[in-house]
């Protein structure tokens, strides 16, 4: 038995190694693969979706046809809003059971999470978190939570495609491109929208536009996109749209002013998430597995004043675009719903915030247009248009993706005349918000993770070389307590220009330069008086040993220094090394030449 099993494993090793052998060298080996992913992503997509509905319509029945009964036998105790203000906690319990049984982890896998796995270690993640993001958030909002699909998707469809690249033993880059093929093909079949899934992996899951890249990405985002409609229909959409027009040419104005209101709503979003989830993280008093459901608790409180915020809300926004919503509610429900995906998500519930940041604009856009359509009746002004260009322009403003809202909302209503307002609105809306939120949301999701934060592609580079793989540890320094005649000395005879000044125990107390000493090279008569410590300058710029490359290059454009003294940490300041300019710019030449090699 035993032979027989080393024998089949024997065959598997040889079996897995001449495949990832044959897609590794051919192109076409990477575009099967790519279809492979996609397909699988957009199969998980529309089954993701019909497990919310089964277990929304179960978690129902249960409760009112067996729970009820038993626990208000004569119904005379709760009304029927009360009961379904419990499911909300109800599905967040069952969700940290399942979490706690399986994965071990509280942390939600996300649209930032695969970004972060393909920056830096692409296919790190364990195919494990497919199954149980699957059952996590569909019992999330599948029971109310206020949480959206498409991010779990794109979390699932990333890993998988991560995992496959992994398993065939395939170059770092090809794996990550695998995850955006994941990725692409998750929000295609979503939406039934190949051009935005294809622009959403290479404008945020990758951050890349390159040939290498595209081929494969557009693959897996047709190949999604076809399971989808295969399964669902050609026509399968969330959202019936109305006729889009532009009742006059100034109206492009009108939009305008919808992206100023997008810019200032998306950093309260993500203000109103990270506060949330920091108060639940602070609660040290409650244990972990019960956190999820004080939100669920929480947000089924808010449900009874305004129910439209449970659920992921697409059948409101479908509302909204039939005009059935006042202009009261939609600005209601605009905070509301910020408030309840802040405590369902920071409370540890799994689930995506892609969806939700479309119904908020959706309600601020439908909010938006009611307004202008009364303060300006003679237009005729129609809420539904206002309420699809809110929903690019707040999901723009958020997450920093232009290019892949206009297609999104040029897909979803199928008319050439939304594009030029949707633009107008983007446009306001991403310098606005950029006033209040530096990154987008998932960027900063990714640097509070400790990854790579930036939007740029050569920046993000440069986040992943560290200054302590660059730097030259070796270095000329003077003690403290240096006569005036050894430092000059030790200053003619080196091809230093800055020079760390150290005490006794190896502190960098700050250095000396020409500059500083340009001020002391006539006093010959204080030489046997003046040390070293009295001449160095503390105004020098100082980079760690856990600093990147990134931020020395801006250290080196903001301050007129050829060499940048680096230490273990800001704290005990002991000294490490030194960084020369010629160095940096020599490391940055070299990284910038393996990613274009990678890239061939």
């Amino acid at each position: 038995m035993q032979a027989q099993a080393t024998s089949s494993k024997s065959f598997a090793d040889s079996a897995q190694h001449l495949l990832g052998g044959w897609f590794q060298q051919r192109t076409a080996g990477l575009l099967v693969l790519a279809v492979g992913v996609g397909s699988l992503s957009g199969l998980l997509s529309v089954s993701f979706w019909h497990a919310i509905r089964l277990i929304h319509l179960t978690g129902t029945i249960a409760l009112y046809d067996h729970v009820r009964p038993y626990l208000d036998p004569g119904g005379h105790w709760l009304s029927p809003s009360l009961w379904a203000a419990v499911l909300p906690a109800a599905g967040a319990f069952l969700m940290a059971l399942l979490v706690r049984w399986t994965v071990h982890a509280p942390e939600n896998p996300g649209v930032a999470t695969v970004m972060l796995d393909a920056r830096t270690s692409p296919g790190n993640l364990p195919l494990r978190y497919v199954p149980v993001a699957f059952f996590a958030a569909a019992l999330i909002i599948g029971s109310g939570g206020s949480a959206g699909r498409e991010a779990p998707v794109v979390a699932m469809g990333g890993i998988i495609g991560g995992w496959v690249g992994r398993w065939l033993g395939l170059t770092r880059r090809r794996r990550e491109i695998l995850i955006g093929c994941g990725a692409a093909a998750a929000i295609a079949a979503a939406y039934n929208a190949p051009l935005a899934g294809v622009f959403f992996a290479l404008e945020l899951v990758l951050g890349d536009y390159t040939a290498g890249t595209l081929s494969p990405v557009v693959l897996a985002s047709v190949a999604g996109t076809s399971v989808c409609r295969a399964l669902e229909g050609v026509g399968a959409s969330h959202f019936v749209v109305p006729p889009y027009h532009i009742a006059a040419w100034w109206e492009i104005g009108l939009y305008a002013g919808l992206g100023l209101a997008a810019g200032l709503v998306a950093p309260l979003f993500v203000a109103t998430d990270r506060g949330i989830h920091r108060f639940f993280h602070g609660l040290d008093r409650v244990p972990a597995l019960f956190k999820p459901m004080l939100g669920g608790l929480a947000v089924g409180a808010l449900a009874l004043a305004l129910p439209q915020v449970m659920g992921n809300g697409y059948s409101h926004v479908q509302d909204v675009l039939a005009g059935k919503l006042t202009f009261a509610l939609l600005a209601a429900l605009v905070f509301g719903k910020i408030l309840a995906t802040s405590l369902t998500l920071g409370s540890g519930g799994w689930g995506g915030d892609f969806a939700p940041l479309l119904v908020i604009g959706a309600m601020l856009g439908g909010a938006y247009g009611t307004g202008m359509d009364h303060l300006i009746p003679q237009l005729d002004l129609t809420a539904s248009s206002y309420a699809m260009v809110g929903m690019g322009a707040l999901l723009t403003a958020a997450i920093r993706c232009p290019i892949t809202a206009i297609l999104l909302l040029f897909e979803l209503t199928g008319s050439y005349q939304v594009i030029l307002p949707m633009m107008t609105a983007v446009a306001v809306a991403i310098p606005v918000s950029r006033i209040f939120l530096r990154r987008g949301m998932y960027h900063e999701q990714m640097a509070a993770m400790g990854g790579p934060s930036s939007e740029l592609p050569e920046t993000r580079l440069l986040e992943t070389v560290p200054v302590a793989q660059v730097m030259q540890p070796q270095a000329v320094t003077l003690s403290a307590g240096a006569p005036y005649r050894e430092i000059l000395k030790v200053i003619a005879t080196s091809t230093q220009l800055v020079f760390p000044v150290l005490d006794s125990g190896g502190r960098l107390l700050g250095a000396l330069t020409f500059q500083t000493l340009r001020g002391h090279l006539d006093a010959v008569e204080l030489a046997d008086l003046i040390v070293a410590a009295d001449v160095a300058s503390e105004d020098i710029p100082i980079l760690t040993v856990h600093d990147t490359l990134e931020r020395a290059m801006l250290l080196f454009a903001e301050y007129d220094f050829e060499e940048i003294p680096v230490v273990t940490d800001l704290e005990e300041r002991r000294f490490a090394g030194i960084l020369t300019r010629r160095q940096a710019m020599a490391a940055r030449a070299r990284a910038l030449a393996e990613w274009e090699m990678l890239e061939e």
